[in-house]
């Protein structure tokens, strides 16, 4: 899943550099669907006045701290998940025992004539997990107790900038409707007995943290879980009076699921103080799996070819095709990392652009453009700089012309610094909320022999 999580920023970044558009081969490549020499920079010049005004609104107005804060959070409640190798299997254990030490008492006989009598079962057990649950309390080493409780609770310390180190809870609540799931069980001799698991449809997951003896709820996810597809929201609220934190109020939509052609969609709508920001849809042709959850925690997106289509205020639009999504990821989070940085030679800086635009063609258009922009990066090779430019491709010089040399250095630096403000936190963000399905979801006994019965 992290390779998932770097793709979608990668391209993500590309977004915000410059939105693409759908358009079809014979007008994407073919410069002489334009008339005049005149229409192309009419065109072009239209493009890149949404591109301005838009990465202004972006660069004025995007406020990362709340997802900075949120992220932190996750990431360390996810490291404890993992330096605590025991945690998942303890988890199956506890749940296990408890279903089986409250077993005996729900044993209930099969009613005449119902779908469990025609199954051939004498008599079932009701297994619901909302009766029972587990709270598991890490430590800063990564060493976690359990104890019971109603539902699945998560306690934790983490380190936030500015904010000192607090417990946080990570509390998990099931929906009202569920679907069930019939296997057989063995307990105390018991002929004919089936276990009757209930699989919640909706599953709830609030985030908060105590600052001074105040409570501060800082996310809540509600997962809509299928059997090929999970979908949902994201709503978090921080009131940062007091804490030297801004207010603000986010949401962020999310679905996930497999297609009938083998494919994987992605759909992710990100609004921030109730304006529209960004909607990221992607395809990606997987290797076939028949365990989603699987397939969302150990997504390898090597050789992976991905239809990506990006919009940003509903107006700029990004759409292209990678044809390998981790080369691309790799490659571009490569460069977002060493921008103007020295750690890498200018040449390494330099191919790791070059495979960006060797694993992607990307197109870029706004709502009133006659055609869609293609879209490359640039080195500033000649400079000996490790810097990347967002370039357009001329069809009047047949070459690249970057954005330094059709606007201002303001305009170039909102569009840098929309970048920052808007991709790492938001793509963060997502691959926090799969990951955190994924785990929860791993950790449920789903047969009867995880559950002991």
């Amino acid at each position: 899943m992290k390779q998932f999580g770097k793709w979608l920023m990668a391209a993500t970044l590309l977004c915000s550099l410059s939105a693409l558009t759908s358009c079809d081969e014979d007008q994407r490549d073919n410069p002489a669907n334009y008339d005049t020499s005149e229409e192309v920079i009419r065109n072009r010049e239209e493009v890149l006045s949404h591109v301005k005004s838009d990465a202004k609104v972006v660069a004025d107005n995007m406020n990362p701290e709340m997802f900075n804060l949120t992220n932190q959070v996750y990431s360390q409640l996810m490291a404890l998940m993992v330096k605590d190798r025991n945690y998942m299997r303890n988890m199956k254990q506890v749940l296990a025992i408890m279903a089986a030490n409250s077993a005996l008492k729900k044993i209930r006989p099969v009613t005449y004539g119902s779908e469990l009598a025609k199954m051939g079962y004498l008599m079932y057990i009701p297994v619901d997990i909302q009766t029972f649950g587990a709270q598991v309390v890490f430590d800063e080493n990564g060493e976690s107790r359990l104890f019971p409780c109603d539902g699945l609770e998560f306690i934790f310390p983490a380190t936030v900038d500015g904010l000192g180190t607090t417990l946080y809870k990570v509390a998990f609540k099931a929906g009202d409707n569920w679907t069930e799931k019939i296997f057989p069980a063995q307990l105390n001799n018991v002929k004919g007995l089936a276990c009757v698991y209930r699989v919640p449809k909706t599953l709830t997951m609030t985030l908060s943290g105590a600052f001074d003896n105040e409570v501060l709820t800082l996310s809540q996810i509600t997962y809509d879980i299928g059997e090929t597809q999970v979908s949902g929201q994201a709503s978090t609220s921080l009131r940062g009076v007091g804490h030297g934190l801004p207010d603000v109020e986010s949401s962020l939509n999310f679905q996930v699921g497999l297609m009938e052609d083998g494919k994987v969609n992605f759909d992710f709508g990100y609004q921030n103080n109730g304006r529209n920001i960004m909607t990221v849809a992607a395809q990606m042709a997987l290797p076939k799996t028949g365990n989603f959850i699987e397939l969302l925690s150990g997504l390898d997106m090597k050789g992976v070819s991905t239809d990506l289509d990006i919009q940003i205020f509903g107006d700029l639009r990004l759409y292209g095709q990678i044809s390998d999504a981790r080369q691309f990821s790799e490659a571009f989070t490569g460069v977002l990392k060493n921008h103007q940085d020295n750690q890498v030679s200018v040449r390494q800086f330099s191919d790791m652009i070059d495979r960006c635009n060797a694993s992607a063609n990307i197109y870029l258009t706004c709502q009133h453009a006659v055609q869609p922009l293609i879209i490359r990066l640039l080195s500033d090779w000649e400079n000996n700089t490790n810097l990347f430019m967002p370039a357009v491709w001329s069809y009047e010089s047949f070459d690249l012309i970057p954005f330094s040399a059709l606007m201002g250095q303001g305009d170039v630096d909102n569009i840098y610094k929309a970048i920052y403000l808007m991709v790492p936190p938001v793509s963060a963000e997502i691959l926090s909320i799969m990951q955190l399905y994924s785990r929860i979801m791993q950790m449920l006994p789903l047969n009867s022999a995880e559950w002991g019965l």
